[in-house]
């Protein structure tokens, strides 16, 4: 019996033991592939950083109405 195997966006073939393929079926069926640890930390070193301080989003969005106002009076002239 030939062993699972896993193909790469890039084309590449990797052979796996049928112990891999059973967890990576796992993975699948229950949806919840999570990042390991290691490459989550840029997402913990900046984790409640900005909390308790003005949301960056809604300040933005003002930015932007404002920059729009801007744009709709200079052709209005």
């Amino acid at each position: 019996m030939a062993l699972p195997r896993l193909i790469t966006p890039d084309g590449k073939t990797i052979e796996l033991s049928r112990e891999t393929y059973k967890q990576i079926q796992k993975l699948l069926r229950d949806g919840q592939v999570i990042a390991p640890r290691a490459h989550r930390g840029h997402v913990d070193a900046t984790y409640g950083k900005y909390a308790g301080k003005p949301s960056l989003i809604q300040a933005l969005l003002k930015e932007r109405k404002a920059e729009l106002e801007r744009e709709d009076s200079k052709q209005r002239r």
